[in-house]
């Protein structure tokens, strides 16, 4: 490809520095790609440094301080980008491969405009096999609504080669990663299917963070006729910081911190950062437990030895300094 599009980076930042450090500084050193536009959207944080922070970063000409929902903050950004595909991420996911791989994936995207959100963080070796394995019995409910809803447009899980593979995920899930974080998404894909919905921030529920936001975009596009697919990476480029064996990632709940917070154990980074992965020849895209190199503690597993999945964890609540 001669030109590539631009796209948009945009940052949802709020109370957690050390990850959004991570976030921020992996991104710029992993994402080599001609055109970028780059944003960072901050819900008024209060903890120490996180500002200053953010206003030191003079590279990023886009940034705003706004006490906002998290719907709120998607649909600004939205409505602000101007690249062709736009990357919404959130604060506690690090990028762990750099070099060229934006390019490819885009390269790949523009021949195939049929699909809607990639998903470009690590999952878990149990995700994948629910995601992108045969079919279950216990999906036949599912099986026959995408049946009934899309008739002869029934999304059949894909796999496609390319400067980037990618595998899709079918009738398993919209076409569209709903929350918004972690993806890549085509822009136009969001200005069709319209804004998040918002909600007052004081009916907000202390699982559901979107107050309803996600829920209600998975409604709209299963309704809207588009038939785009999920996608995966076969080799995925970002992590999810779980340095907290609660599994729950500081996450801000009623002016709380739920979880145990700590800073990185040396330099900006929680994990590794790869030059290179390896050619994927297997069926499943690689997973979390097997690739990312955290640095200086272990990755908080169950007892089947699978990534702990992150979660509200209420048995550890702290102020935010």
């Amino acid at each position: 490809m001669s030109t590539l599009p631009k796209i948009t980076v945009a940052f949802l930042s709020w109370n957690r520095l050390h990850y959004f450090r991570a976030a921020v500084e992996s991104a710029r050193r992993c994402i080599q790609y001609p055109d970028i536009e780059w944003i960072i959207s901050d819900n008024e944080s209060r903890e120490s440094g996180l500002r200053e922070y953010i206003e030191s970063l003079g590279w990023v000409p886009n940034k705003w301080f706004r006490e906002q929902t998290h719907a709120a903050a998607m649909n600004e950004i939205v409505a602000r980008a101007t690249g062709k595909y736009l990357v919404l991420w959130p604060d506690d996911v690090q990028f762990v491969v750099e070099g060229d791989w934006m390019q490819r994936l885009v390269e790949t995207l523009e021949s195939n405009p049929w699909i809607g959100s990639t998903g470009l963080n690590f999952l878990r070796r149990k995700t994948y096999r629910r995601l992108i394995g045969p079919p279950r019995v216990d999906e036949a409910a599912g099986i026959s609504a995408e049946a009934v809803r899309r008739k002869f447009a029934f999304r059949v899980p894909r796999r496609i080669g390319g400067p980037q593979p990618l595998v899709t995920c079918g009738w398993r899930l919209p076409g569209v990663v709903a929350s918004g974080i972690p993806s890549l998404t085509p822009l136009a894909c969001w200005k069709a299917l319209g804004p998040w919905k918002t909600r007052d921030a004081t009916q907000s529920n202390i699982v559901d963070s979107s107050l309803g936001a996600e829920d209600d975009m998975i409604e709209r596009f299963q309704n809207s006729g588009f038939n785009w697919q999920q996608a995966l990476m076969m080799n995925p480029v970002a992590a999810d910081i779980i340095n907290d064996d609660t599994g729950c990632k500081a996450k801000i709940r009623h002016g709380k911190r739920h979880g145990i917070y700590t800073p990185p154990a040396s330099g900006p980074f929680y994990y590794e950062i790869l030059s290179s992965l390896p050619v994927n020849g297997g069926i499943f895209p690689r997973a979390f437990e097997e690739t990312v190199r955290p640095i200086g503690f272990n990755l908080p597993r169950d007892s089947g030895g699978n990534l702990l999945k992150s979660s509200l964890n209420s048995s550890v609540i702290a102020e935010i300094t």
